[in-house]
C-alpha cells in the first residue's frame, strides 16, 4: 500500500451511518460509502477496498445477498458485518457465508477502530500458532475442531462447547480467547459444578459492604474480573435455574447488580461456556433454560471422545511421557508395543484427562521403558477388546490383572469389572450410532441419570 491509506468500504442504507463512520475512521483511511447493495457492489470493481463494512438489513438487496455475491467473485476482502443487538443467529449466518466479524448496532466506535485496524493490518495469523502449543492431536476430528475455533475465534460469537468430562473444553475456550481480539484482556474461567448454590451470585456478580452479614468490605465478582474480557462458563448445565435467569439477563442487557449495590455496573464481556451434557435436551428436558441455551450457543463445538481421534492415543501417550519424566526427573523415554496396544485397547471414558493420569503413574514406576506392568492397577484390571464378526456381533475380551497370593474384597473385583464391561459397551454403542443421550439410555434400557454416570457426566 506504500504511504497511501487503506481503503474502507461501508455500504448502508442509513446516511447517519455513514456519516458517523467517516467521522470515527477517516483519519485514519479513505473512506468510502455506498447507500444500497447494488451501488456497493460496484463500487467494489471501483474503489478496491481493503476492507469492507456491510449493513445486513437494506431494502432492495440484503447484506446476506451482497455478501453472497460478493463471495462469489473470489475477491479476498474481510467484510465486518453490522447486526442488530442480539442478532446472534445472523451474525452466524454471516460468518459461514465468509464474513470475518460481526459489530452490533449500536457499535462502540473505539471497538470498532480497532477492528478495523487489525484486519487490514494483518495481526490474526501469528495467534493461531500459539494458541496451537497446549493442546496436542493430528486427527482429522481434532483438526475439524480448529477450523472452527481458529473460524470463529476471532469474532464476538458467544461459543457452547460441548463433549464428555476430560476432552479439552477449558484448553479450547483459552484457545478460542488467544484467537480473539480480546486476548491482551483477561480470561476468567468459572467452574459452576463447583460453586455452593448459597455462594453463587456473589462469586459471579460480587457484593457491596453490608450485603448481608459478614460482608464488611465489597468485593468484586469474577464476572467484573472479566470486563473487556472473555468469561468462560465450565460445565454451565450446573448452573441453578435461579441464577440461569440472571445470567441471560446479563447477557440480554450487558449489565449486572452486585449484591446489596444500588445501580447496575455495564459489562463488556465474550461468553464461552462448555457442557458434558447435550444443552438441547436439557433444554427439552426442563433441566435447563431454552433462552438461555440460544443465548449461549451462537456457535456449538463438539469435542470429539479421546477414543474416536484416530491416531491421538499414542501421540498423546508419547507427550506426556516426556512431560512427566522432565517433571519428575526420571529415566523413562520409551514405551513398549504391548503397553500401546494396551492403551489403544482401552475406551477412554475419562478421555485425554484419564490417559495424562495413567501414564503420568506409569512413568514413576517404570525403568527406561514403560511396559503394560507399569500402568496403574486399575487400569489393568479390567480392558474389554471389541472384535466384529462376521454377522456385526461384538466379542468382548476381557483382560485383567490379580495378585491372588493376596487377600481381596472379590465383591469389589467383580464391581470393578462389571463397571468397565458397561463403559466399554456404552463406548462401542456411541462409537456406532449417532443417537442423542435420550435415544443412547433407552438403546441401553437405563434411565438418563444412570447413563450419564455410567460415561462421567
Amino acid at each position: 500500500m506504500g504511504n497511501h491509506p487503506a481503503t474502507v468500504l461501508v455500504i448502508d442504507d442509513e446516511p447517519g451511518i455513514h456519516k458517523s463512520l467517516t467521522l470515527l475512521l477517516q483519519t485514519d483511511f479513505s473512506i468510502h460509502t455506498a447507500l444500497s447493495g447494488e451501488e456497493g457492489l460496484k463500487k467494489v470493481d471501483v474503489v478496491a477496498p481493503d476492507l469492507i463494512l456491510l449493513d445486513l438489513v437494506m431494502p432492495q438487496m440484503s447484506g446476506i445477498e451482497v455478501l453472497r455475491k460478493l463471495m462469489q467473485t473470489g475477491k479476498d476482502i474481510p467484510v465486518v458485518i453490522f447486526t442488530a443487538y442480539g442478532s446472534v443467529d445472523s451474525a452466524v449466518r454471516a460468518i459461514k457465508l465468509g464474513a470475518v466479524d460481526y459489530v452490533e448496532k449500536p457499535f462502540d466506535g473505539h471497538k470498532l477502530k480497532q477492528t478495523v485496524k487489525e484486519f487490514i493490518k494483518g495481526k490474526r495469523s501469528h495467534q493461531k500458532l500459539s494458541s496451537h502449543q497446549n493442546i496436542i492431536g493430528e486427527s482429522p476430528q481434532i483438526q475439524k475442531v480448529w477450523q472452527l475455533v481458529e473460524k470463529y475465534g476471532v469474532t464476538d460469537l458467544p461459543i457452547l462447547l460441548q463433549g464428555e468430562t476430560g476432552t479439552g473444553k477449558e484448553l479450547f475456550a483459552r484457545a478460542v480467547h488467544e484467537i480473539s481480539k480480546r486476548r491482551e484482556e483477561a480470561f476468567v474461567p468459572i467452574d459452576c459444578s463447583a460453586i455452593p448454590e448459597t455462594l453463587f451470585e456473589s462469586e459471579i456478580f460480587g457484593y457491596e459492604r453490608g450485603a448481608f452479614t459478614g460482608a464488611s468490605v465489597s468485593k468484586p465478582g469474577q464476572l467484573g474480573w472479566a470486563d473487556k474480557g472473555t468469561f468462560f462458563l465450565d460445565e454451565i448445565s450446573n448452573m441453578p435455574l435461579h441464577y440461569q435467569a440472571k445470567l441471560l439477563r446479563v447477557i440480554q442487557e450487558r449489565q449486572y447488580v452486585p449484591l446489596g449495590a444500588k445501580a447496575a455496573k455495564e459489562i463488556d464481556v465474550r461468553f464461552i461456556s462448555s457442557s458434558n451434557t447435550d444443552l438441547r435436551e436439557d433444554a427439552e428436558y426442563g433441566t435447563f433454560r431454552p433462552d438461555l441455551y440460544y443465548r449461549i450457543s451462537g456457535l456449538c463445538i463438539e469435542l470429539p471422545p479421546l477414543r474416536e481421534r484416530e491416531g491421538d492415543i499414542e501421540l498423546l501417550a508419547r507427550y506426556f511421557m516426556g512431560k512427566y519424566a522432565r517433571k519428575s526427573n526420571r529415566p523413562a523415554s520409551e514405551i513398549s508395543d504391548e503397553a500401546i496396544e494396551l492403551l489403544l485397547s482401552c475406551p477412554w471414558p475419562g478421555n485425554v484427562r484419564e490417559l495424562e493420569h495413567a501414564i503420568g503413574a506409569a512413568v514413576i514406576s517404570a525403568g527406561r521403558v514403560v511396559l503394560p506392568e507399569h500402568l496403574p492397577p486399575d487400569f489393568q484390571k479390567g480392558r474389554f477388546v471389541p472384535k466384529e464378526d462376521d454377522h456385526g456381533k461384538v466379542k468382548f475380551e476381557l483382560s485383567f490383572s490379580c495378585d491372588v497370593t493376596q487377600p481381596m474384597d472379590l465383591k469389589e473385583f467383580k464391581r470393578t469389572i462389571a463397571a468397565e464391561a458397561e463403559r466399554s459397551i456404552i463406548a462401542e454403542v456411541k462409537k456406532r450410532f449417532s443417537f442423542s443421550q435420550t435415544d443412547l439410555a433407552d438403546f441401553l434400557g437405563i434411565d438418563r441419570k444412570t447413563l450419564r454416570a455410567r460415561i462421567g457426566g
